[in-house]
């Protein structure tokens, strides 16, 4: 349940839905396998795999859980067929195939392999949080962190949400932070960055288990380079990396959560998830806070 990385999206208005009315209107999408002509489904699954409910809630911080089910063909079998296809038709016909058969061609063959194709599912998890306004998305990827948002506006009808913003960009940020070698309590710094050359020049240097206060990582700041990812540590709770389009990646959460977790002494599978829940959602939430008030 802990999750991997925050996707941020902002919500413009209050999001008013508790869980059960949630759990309702995410009953109209529910997911249903690939049919075999069918490329993608997506849908919503229960968040706990043994329960019923769309949603688990915790504090009225809302989980939720999108599944992802595409058809797997390689384009390496797809050319093949059609290589074979068009020299049986030059060879019988005594012609050339044009760009536009070949694209027919193409299309005919993806029909005719698709239901023999395999099938691959993922999951992404979601938490919703009312209080502060947040919709986080454990993942990394902003084309399935869009699909996600899509799916949910199109379930709910309306989600005015967007990217968050803050007063300082976390590229100005981190780097006055890497320069000084100071981060705003509780922040300190970890071991990893990546900094870019500014304008056209494209050039990017990564600092991976590194200690980030040596020269080297000041001589490429002072040639003009900035920050754009940055290792951050949060109260000696949860280590991250935060990127330049404020989402962040590599999030982890520090011994003294998994302490706090055996203390609680789950019993099943359910009471395990409902705590790691409550732990993660109440510590992000207190990350979140102190990140924006850094950067406003």
């Amino acid at each position: 349940m802990w999750f991997k990385n925050l996707y941020l999206f902002k919500f413009e208005k209050d999001f008013t839905l508790n869980a059960e009315e949630l759990h309702e209107e995410l009953l109209k999408k529910p997911f249903t396998p690939c049919s075999a002509t069918q490329r993608e489904s997506l849908g919503w699954v229960a968040p706990i795999g043994s329960g019923d409910s769309m949603t688990h809630s915790s504090s009225k911080n809302i989980l939720l859980t999108m599944a992802r089910q595409e058809r797997i063909l390689p384009a390496a079998v797809v050319k093949e067929a059609l290589q074979e296809k068009v020299e049986v038709i030059q060879d019988a016909e005594n012609r050339k195939v044009g760009a536009k058969e070949k694209k027919e061609l193409r299309e005919e063959i993806e029909d005719q392999l698709l239901p023999r194709a395999f099938t691959r599912t993922q999951k992404i998890d979601a938490w919703i949080d009312p209080k502060n306004g947040w919709l986080l998305l454990n993942t990394a990827s902003a084309p399935r962190a869009e699909e996600f948002a899509t799916l949910l506006r199109k379930t709910l009808g309306s989600l005015p949400t967007g990217l968050p913003q803050s007063e300082v960009s976390p590229a100005v940020a981190m780097t006055q932070w890497l320069t000084t070698c100071e981060l705003p309590a509780p922040f300190t710094l970890g071991y990893e960055c990546e900094l870019k050359n500014q304008g056209d020049d494209k050039g990017t240097a990564v600092f991976k288990q590194h200690d980030l206060t040596l020269d080297e990582i000041q001589t490429s700041l002072k040639a003009g380079k900035f920050v754009s990812k940055l290792a951050i540590e949060w109260d000696e709770k949860i280590s991250f990396v935060l990127t330049e389009d404020l989402q962040i990646k590599k999030l982890k959460f520090l011994d003294i959560l998994d302490e706090q977790l055996k203390d609680n002494d789950p019993q099943t599978h359910e009471e395990y998830i409902d705590i790691e829940f409550a732990l993660m959602t109440g510590e992000v939430a207190g990350l979140l806070i102190d990140l924006m008030k850094a950067l406003d």
